[in-house]
């Protein structure tokens, strides 16, 4: 197997762990209100504090991954995921809870997601968005296999136990993938200087922005799904077994989505096939609308898998055709940073406007308009391209 596979692998086990991880919160929702006697908005404000902290420090790890090489950040990474998992089973209230997985958690996916996802399209050029692609299935993966884990380890050795697991196995199997990532001037004897915008350049540029933008706006459509989903389902009637599995329904969409991505991006454009990815975003977060059963909830997951994971995956090959390998963790690391507002307000404000007026519509609505949003940012990056011919590098 050559290099650049077996750095897309490593990414993708790396990805499985650290996002299965993080989207097993929906299975621990319930457990974590009824212990500490909480509100859907104090409790969603774990996971939003994990998944801003994530996108916002993930710039600090992109960067540091130019700097230090991504194999050491990530590793890094790995180490505080696993504490800050281990630290939260011991957790006497909620604001523990918030410091040791939300801070734990948080940090240590902003220091192996970026330099993960960063490390792979610069190994590619004929076959980039299918390498983004496999790797980030991972993610997919890790949604479809561990929150079921999860839930089955509430049900039978309880919350704190479950965690104290979750944080052991995550770092230990974490840093046997992270010991595989580098980047290719990392593997001749001789670095060679990489192709490609500086940061700084990259900063002065109108495409940065607007990728900024996209990944920005459509961060609540994104994230609000993942820490109510499950609670959503428990809601409408739905079985706690199957209430739980809709988690696993979007990774079986995810996965679809990021090697679909391959064929469409390479076929259509990946900034077309960015646009309607959102699209179908707002499409299927209106089944919410429709008190949907079991059957509403598993084509909702698995529509939404497959727009989320195509849209996740299109952003580093995206990064690569308009900035180049020079600094594309760091670049990417900002870009991503704007998710962290959405990962934060999406989860927190839907569990607001449910304890405020006992349904998710208005969340819902919110969320349609900003992945709408994003549609129509695409079109204008699309539409500055077709205009200013960037050089790809």
């Amino acid at each position: 197997m050559s290099p650049g596979w077996i750095v897309t692998f490593a990414s993708m086990l790396a990805l499985g762990i650290i996002f299965g991880a993080s989207y097993s919160f929906g299975a621990f929702f319930a457990v974590l209100s009824e212990s500490f006697q909480a509100q859907r908005a104090d409790v969603s404000l774990m996971f939003g504090l994990a998944g801003f902290l994530y996108f916002v420090a993930g710039a600090a790890g992109g960067i540091a991954a130019v700097r230090l090489g991504p194999r050491l950040v990530a590793s890094c990474g790995m180490v505080f995921i696993g504490l800050g998992a281990i630290a939260a089973s011991r957790a006497e209230t909620l604001e523990e809870i918030y410091w040791t997985y939300g801070l734990g958690i948080g940090l240590g996916i902003a220091l192996v997601y970026t330099p993960v996802m960063g490390a792979v399209p610069p190994w590619f050029t004929k076959h980039r968005s299918l390498a983004s692609g496999v790797a980030s299935a991972g993610i997919g993966l890790g949604t479809l296999i561990i929150p079921p884990l999860v839930s089955l380890g509430i049900r039978h050795l309880a919350w704190r136990e479950t965690m104290f697991y979750l944080g052991l196995g995550a770092m230990l199997l974490g840093l046997i993938a992270t010991s595989q990532i580098r980047m290719p001037h990392q593997a001749g004897a001789q670095q060679q200087r990489l192709s490609g915008m500086s940061l700084r350049e990259a900063l002065s540029s109108k495409p940065f922005w607007l990728l900024f933008g996209i990944c920005t706006i459509a961060g609540p459509s994104l994230f609000f799904p993942f820490a109510h989903l499950i609670q959503f389902a428990r809601d409408q009637g739905v079985g706690e077994v199957q209430a739980v599995s809709t988690i696993g329904f979007i990774g079986i969409g995810s996965i679809a989505g990021r090697f679909l991505i391959g064929f469409f991006a390479d076929r259509y454009g990946r900034l077309v096939t960015m646009a309607v990815s959102n699209a179908i975003l707002a499409c299927c977060l209106l089944i919410w609308l429709l008190d949907p059963g079991w059957l509403g909830l598993m084509l909702f997951a698995l529509c939404f898998g497959l727009s989320y994971g195509s849209v996740v995956a299109l952003f580093p090959p995206i990064c690569m055709d308009f900035f180049g390998a020079r600094a594309v963790t760091g670049i990417l690391g900002l870009v991503y940073s704007g998710a962290g507002i959405g990962n934060l307000l999406g989860p927190v404000g839907a569990g607001a406007l449910f304890d405020r007026f006992g349904n998710y519509n208005l969340a819902v609505v919110i969320a349609v308009a900003c992945a709408s949003v994003a549609v129509l940012l695409c079109f204008l990056l699309s539409r500055w391209k077709q205009r200013s011919q960037p050089v790809m590098y």
